[in-house]
């Protein structure tokens, strides 16, 4: 699947406007980086992971760990009514949103919750920061392996991904990606040594001096 790519210059600090969301991160997945991208508080919403009567289903694939748009287009495919709201979701004029997979979820609450406008320790702030999870725990887009549950995890700072059956309501935090350029990680090493001049040397055994010192040696 081909995505947009962008610079790694053009990419804000962690909660700022970014691409219709809110930058939260760079996540690694496929041999590439990606910008993750929050949608914010405003887009979340409380739904069923799977909202069907009958047996709970096991979506081959949705069990990616990482990769949160091919989870979300497995499960529209197999009838999930979340899974296709978000991936025809326009953000702020923006579209390419999907349902976060569990790393992605791994990757805001490690680096949203450290913000004044995200973060929130106890019911009273949970409500009262900007962008703050506003629901006490969410889906991810990532399937339990051989398993008819998902992963979800409670957004707050000390919290651990869990699993749960899929016809369980849980929050749901719209979220894209848009992978990084990467010749732009191409460099030389780098070192922590002082940049120093280096002498050309080449025509030192020339010098007579030199040859005289050397000859007591030779």
């Amino acid at each position: 699947m081909k995505r947009r790519q962008i610079s790694p210059a053009a990419l804000p600090a962690i909660g700022q406007p970014f691409a219709g969301g809110f930058y939260a991160g760079r996540i690694y997945f496929d041999g590439a980086e990606f910008a993750l991208i929050d949608a914010g508080r405003e887009f979340e919403t409380a739904a069923h992971w799977w909202d069907h009567e009958g047996p709970r289903p096991r979506i081959r694939g949705a069990t990616h760990r990482f990769d949160g748009m091919a989870n979300t287009k497995a499960m529209a495919e197999e009838g999930s009514a979340i899974a296709r709201k978000v991936l025809g979701m326009n953000v702020r004029g923006s579209w390419g949103w999907h349902i976060p997979s569990i790393e992605e979820l791994n990757v805001m609450r490690g680096n949203l919750l450290q913000l004044p406008d995200w973060n929130h320790r106890g019911s009273g702030q949970r409500m009262e920061a900007a962008q703050a999870f506003a629901l006490s725990e969410y889906w991810s887009s990532t399937q339990k392996e051989n398993a008819a549950t998902a992963w979800c995890m409670h957004m707050l700072p000390w919290c651990v991904p869990d699993s749960n059956w899929v016809s369980g309501c849980k929050g749901i935090r719209p979220v894209k990606v848009f992978q990084i350029k990467a010749e732009a990680f191409v460099h030389e090493p780098a070192s922590a040594a002082p940049a120093v001049d280096r002498a050309d040397l080449s025509g030192l055994p020339a010098s007579p001096a030199v040859a005289a010192v050397l000859g007591q040696w030779i």
